[in-house]
């Protein structure tokens, strides 16, 4: 085979919002608009044709993709076709020779009464991203047996970190989005935590519409933040702008730990997994996925109680024994898999009767 012969035709459809592969570098992006650009690229490197719809512009070609808008008419084919999570775009490609829906976000919703009929019309081979998800699958649904699940990858600039020389500051750190049980963290630290460590504080980033310059206190206030609470405790808890990559992954990196609640909407929780993969110990609520992002009483804490979540976070906070070995075990057994051994399994799952392949699934030079 030619180094340069295309192996398979590949595309990939997404809806959730206006981007293409160009925004990884420029701006914030959620979790399923970063999966879908790494994916696609990892397997354009491995020398797929992979063409991606989204919101955007298009045409666009970036780092071997070809983008384009989910409002021009596509080919009426392909080797395998992948609808990101929306049932709705199981039929934007007519006849491709695999069809695959990757679900992205929680299970359930694919089985809603408007649009099932799509799943069991298409029968796409579902692609899960968390346990959590194959537990949660209903049995109403078409499914794959055995479950297909391939965990989200981390990025490389997430990997492979040495432990820190010294204990960081008693800094702690949210990184989800501020609807996903912001303001009952906040009123945890401030009755629970902040009274017990005075000199700790709590950093705020992730992906909102926070400008520069506004004051989260008052744009935010009895809907993200809790109302009522003394100046002293405000100033503890520090909402940030989105911020470049570079500046998100130094801030995690000096945090203590990571607090997150968790949510019913996790279907993977990128937002603790890197956390991990950067050495940060964290305290989560055993919610969803979230569970299996942390090893618990080794790389931090599962805890549902919030005087027992409260309990967790001052112990990573004030303990620096503690701290170092979470530390330690986080960066030994969190670094997770990288993008291009995802795409690896992606062919293995969805190609390996379609094209040959004899290279490894784990990495593509």
């Amino acid at each position: 085979m030619a180094p340069e012969e295309k192996m398979a035709t590949i595309i990939i459809a997404d809806k959730t919002l206006h981007y293409d592969g160009r925004d990884l570098e420029k701006r914030p992006l959620g979790g399923t608009e970063s999966s879908v650009i790494r994916l696609a690229r990892e397997l354009a490197r491995r020398r797929h044709e992979v063409t991606v719809y989204t919101n955007c512009d298009g045409p666009i070609e970036h780092e071997g993709v070809c983008w384009r808008s989910l409002s021009e008419t596509p080919a009426v084919t392909c080797d395998l076709y992948i609808a990101a999570h929306h049932l709705e775009l199981l039929g934007f490609i007519k006849r491709p020779k695999r069809r695959a829906i990757w679900v992205l976000w929680p299970v359930n919703q694919l089985k809603h009464y408007k649009k099932i009929w799509r799943a069991w019309w298409y029968r796409p081979v579902p692609v899960l991203i968390s346990l959590h998800q194959a537990r949660m699958y209903s049995p109403f649904l078409p499914h794959h047996d055995p479950h297909i699940v391939i965990p989200h990858g981390l990025p490389d600039d997430m990997r492979g970190y040495p432990p820190l020389p010294t204990t960081p500051l008693r800094r702690a750190i949210f990184t989800s989005r501020p609807m996903l049980d912001l303001r009952k963290l906040v009123e945890i630290w401030a009755a629970r935590i902040l009274p017990r460590v005075p000199d700790a504080a709590l950093d705020i980033y992730g992906v909102h519409k926070l400008q520069p310059g506004q004051d989260a206190w008052q744009v935010w206030e009895g809907s993200y933040l809790p109302a009522g609470l003394p100046t002293q405790v405000k100033k503890s808890v520090q909402v940030h702008p989105s911020v470049s990559r570079k500046e998100v992954i130094q801030a995690i990196r000096s945090s203590r730990v990571l607090l997150y609640l968790g949510h019913k909407a996790e279907a993977f929780c990128l937002a603790v997994a890197e956390a991990q993969a950067l050495g940060v110990p964290a305290v989560i609520g055993p919610i969803a996925a979230v569970p299996e992002r942390v090893i618990d009483g080794v790389t931090g804490f599962h805890r549902s109680d919030p005087q027992e979540f409260a309990d967790a976070a001052v112990a990573i906070l004030t303990d620096d024994a503690l701290w170092r070995r979470q530390h330690e075990a986080a960066l030994r057994y969190q670094q997770g898999i990288s993008w291009s051994e995802v795409a690896g399994r992606f062919e293995a799952a969805l190609l390996a009767d379609l094209i040959p392949l004899y290279r490894s699934v784990v990495e593509y030079p």
